[in-house]
């Protein structure tokens, strides 16, 4: 089933302070990336989409049913993992699994395929029946994306998925991502953007509560491409062009060459510069700008 996702026109503010403005965007089956740098509204966006708060206007639907509103939320078509995800420490994995199932209305023989699914998808097994408090850092995140996509909701919501990972645990979980976003919605908020650009198909950058980008991760990188230049300097002359441009990105070759990115501006340097190598990291900084 092709699920779709609506977001239209909403607005939410905490007291004179607004933070979301005008909010307008849809997804598909596939895993979409919504970046922006803090205070962006991005969690804000997602307490609402899973029903922790309401817009203070707009509206949203999940497959053309209205999910605007906390009571009308429907908890069994909606996955969510928190940036924080934590439980009471002498609660085992399993016993944590059967209550999500159980506050889904997964029942019966449903309940325990549904469990020992996401088990084994997620290889709980030698865990599972351990107290939380005795869970690693990644088989926590684990347990978190288990109890997310059990039931196979339509839409999942993941926040910050790799703050506090080691390089190691990040790209367990990058491998266990795989595993989710092909039959259902995926909204994934992230500020690792290399992370993003492996996993996503489709992105969304925000910005003082506004989405400036709502795109293809292909068609984002193109559009930076035109607007960036590539440069291997010594470090003498580094000295002198970073004083002169905006950078993007700079990165030491050796003791004596640098690779800079930086926004062309065709009245700062003289001379021609490929604008190749861009990525999604570079993409995200020049439109920030």
């Amino acid at each position: 089933m092709n699920n779709n996702l609506l977001v239209k026109n909403v607005n939410f503010s905490y007291g004179k302070h607004k933070v979301l403005n005008e909010i307008s965007f849809s997804c598909e089956n596939g895993i979409t990336a919504l970046l922006g740098p803090n205070g962006a509204g991005k969690t804000t966006l997602m307490n609402i989409l899973v029903g922790l708060k309401s817009p203070s206007s707009g509206y949203i639907t999940l497959n053309n049913t209205d999910i605007s509103n906390i009571k009308n939320n429907g908890i069994d078509n909606i996955g969510y993992l928190p940036q924080h995800f934590d439980i009471y420490p002498n609660i085992s994995g399993y016993d944590f699994l059967s209550y999500v199932c159980d506050i889904k209305g997964i029942k019966s023989t449903k309940k325990i395929q549904a469990m020992d699914e996401v088990i084994s998808k997620f290889n709980l097994n030698d865990v599972i029946k351990k107290s939380f408090g005795k869970y690693s850092g990644g088989y926590k995140q684990r347990l978190g994306i288990a109890q997310a996509v059990i039931g196979h909701p339509k839409l999942i919501i993941i926040d910050e998925p790799t703050v506090g990972l080691d390089p190691e645990q990040r790209l367990e979980f990058r491998h266990y991502l795989s595993h989710i976003g092909n039959d259902q919605i995926t909204l994934i908020s992230t500020h690792i953007i290399e992370d993003a650009e492996l996993y996503s198909k489709n992105v969304i950058i925000m910005k003082n509560g506004d989405i400036i980008l709502d795109s293809d991760i292909n068609e984002v990188i193109s559009q930076a491409a035109k607007n960036i230049y590539t440069l291997v300097c010594d470090l003498n002359d580094f000295k002198d062009i970073q004083s002169r441009v905006t950078l993007i990105e700079e990165r030491r070759l050796n003791n004596d060459l640098i690779k800079i990115k930086f926004i062309k501006d065709e009245h700062v340097l003289n001379g021609s510069y490929p604008t190749k190598e861009v990525s999604l990291e570079n993409a995200y900084v020049f439109f920030q700008k």
